[in-house]
């Protein structure tokens, strides 16, 4: 038996004893050391993402290998520090079969469909494991956020050449101004807060936005009039989703990785006068270049840790980043 956060409820964490589950010919045990708190794990918390409860939460986790399956010859051994990949697609749908694990007809998560990092120890699939090196336990549950601002950056193919705006400075926002900045791009940021505008600037952004009211005219006087070549919408919010058609560049192109339910209003001319690639990112399809890339920025990567807890303060955590998001930038539990 083990100790674990058990989302037992809508708005209900609990530490309870668990017992581990019996890993399967493909497993791999880890003793969790650090799970970040995601998005998916607010919504998940306050019942606006729906699924199966009681559920162990956590999907951005670091561990420690402690067994192995029998069969296992891979590059992994025992007490090796790994990152958590947390999807497992299926190999067989139309997206596996095109190339597009990520978007998986019948994905499965961990800490989201299967009992997460928010435990002592874990069972994973051992193919879902990638060695961290000397990363920092820290730097390395954060591999899985930089994995998604990573997709948000490789998906319309972002080079040294281009002007990107990234609008929101949450923490997708921020990794994708790591993975931009990481190849050599000029990144500008919008965000509302100041304090989160400040820390992109940290990161390497050039220019910091706050709100959207003057995005196109500051966009245009810092491109010479040609707009953004790439777009990182990572607000999920529609107005300022909206803006990116405004302030990209003819021939542009839009990387949409920020979640909601809302629905935008735009006029067919915006996408067709232009000739825009609006692309849709989400979970990434190169887990070990996030890792790699955490690997170069990782004093950058763990700056995006605003707090941290011990496990059995889990619920804490969870509600601190819900209901102050403007104070919290990436909520970290340090399991043991």
């Amino acid at each position: 038996m083990h100790a674990a956060a058990v989302t037992t409820s809508v708005g209900t964490i609990e530490i309870a004893s668990v017992a581990l589950a019996e890993p399967g010919p493909e497993d791999a045990v880890l003793g969790v050391e650090a799970v970040g708190i995601c998005g998916t794990d607010l919504h998940i918390f306050d019942g606006s993402y729906a699924t199966r409860l009681p559920l162990v939460q956590g999907h951005e986790v670091s561990g420690l290998v402690e067994r192995l399956p029998a069969s296992y010859d891979g590059p992994l051994a025992v007490g090796d520090r790994v990152a958590v990949e947390p999807v497992t697609s299926c190999g067989t749908c139309v997206a596996c079969r095109r190339g597009r694990r990520n978007t998986c007809c019948a994905m499965d998560a961990v800490g989201v469909h299967r009992p997460g990092g928010l435990q002592q120890r874990l069972v994973v699939p051992v193919r879902n494991l990638h060695p961290a090196h000397d990363l920092p336990p820290d730097v390395t549950a954060l591999c899985e956020t930089l994995s998604i601002g990573l997709r948000a950056v490789t998906r319309p193919a972002v080079t040294a050449a281009d002007s990107v705006v990234v609008l929101g400075a949450g923490p997708v926002g921020l990794a994708a101004v790591i993975a931009a900045r990481d190849v050599g791009a000029e990144v500008m940021v919008a965000d509302l807060h100041p304090a989160r505008l400040a820390l992109a600037r940290d990161l390497g952004a050039a220019h910091g936005v706050q709100g959207v009211d003057d995005l196109q005219e500051r966009v245009e006087e810092w491109t010479a009039g040609d707009g953004a070549s790439v777009v990182v919408e990572a607000t999920g919010a529609a107005r300022v989703a909206e803006q990116a058609f405004e302030v990209v560049a003819m021939a542009g192109r839009i990387s949409m990785v920020g979640v909601s339910e809302q629905r935008m209003s735009l006029p067919v001319k915006a996408i067709q006068a232009k000739e825009l690639d609006v692309l849709g990112s989400r979970a990434t399809l190169d887990f070990p270049g996030a890792v790699a890339l955490a690997a170069r920025h990782r004093d950058d990567v763990r700056r995006l840790v605003s707090h941290r807890f011990p496990l059995a303060e889990a619920r804490a955590a969870v509600e601190l980043a819900l209901h102050h998001p403007q104070g919290v930038v990436k909520a970290l539990i340090e399991v043991c």
